[in-house]
């Protein structure tokens, strides 16, 4: 690999891992088995990653703008590159947190 897509790689894995690790939903939801709440917590947690997605969107508008010039490090093309990876894992991470809302949703329907 080039160290251009290394550190590309490893900020995708850092993202993944973050989003994960500080994500978790809160506790007291888990042990008292509210699935409503749970539901309610990942639909919150799907629409801030598609947020942060939007924000990505308008990253790469800026950057494609031809007054933009990035920095001695960066290309154009790298950095609209950077920002479509990240869009795809918060699309990804939030699908997930969608399907999670949805067993809740399901798992609460079948409590008494």
């Amino acid at each position: 690999m080039r160290p251009c897509w290394l550190g590309r790689w490893f900020s995708a894995v850092m993202l993944a891992t973050t989003i994960g690790c500080a994500s978790a939903p809160p506790q007291d939801l888990i042990l008292r088995d509210d699935h409503a709440g749970l539901a309610r917590w990942y639909e919150q947690e799907a629409a801030k990653l598609r947020d942060k997605a939007a924000e990505m969107h308008r990253m790469i508008e800026e950057y494609a703008k031809p007054t933009y010039t990035p920095s001695p490090k960066h290309t154009k093309e790298e950095l609209i590159a950077h920002c479509q990876l990240f869009i795809k894992l918060y699309a990804e991470t939030a699908r997930e947190a969608e399907t999670l809302a949805k067993l809740h949703r399901d798992l609460e329907k079948t409590i008494p």
